[in-house]
């Protein structure tokens, strides 16, 4: 479920899902892991690590700021 209160996800965590979601055309549309990786890492000032990233997505999953369907992440809509 999505939430406002990110005080349990550490910033660069939340700083990759605004990258994440700003580089999706819409909640509904989703995108692959690698492709998901890749903004990431394209990002200068996110830690390139892939384990970085694939950390961070974890979390963002873990904690209902995005969602898998079918192999794609999703943004999940804060206005649901």
């Amino acid at each position: 479920m999505w939430s406002n209160d990110s005080r349990s996800l550490p910033d660069w965590i939340m700083e990759a899902y605004e990258i994440l979601e700003s580089g999706t055309e819409s909640p509904q549309n989703g995108i692959s892991r690698e492709e998901a990786q890749r903004l990431l890492r394209a990002e200068e000032e996110f830690p390139a690590d892939q384990a970085d990233t694939e950390y961070a997505i974890e979390q963002l999953l873990d904690n209902g700021w995005l969602y898998e369907v079918e192999g794609e992440l999703r943004i999940t809509d804060p206005e649901l």
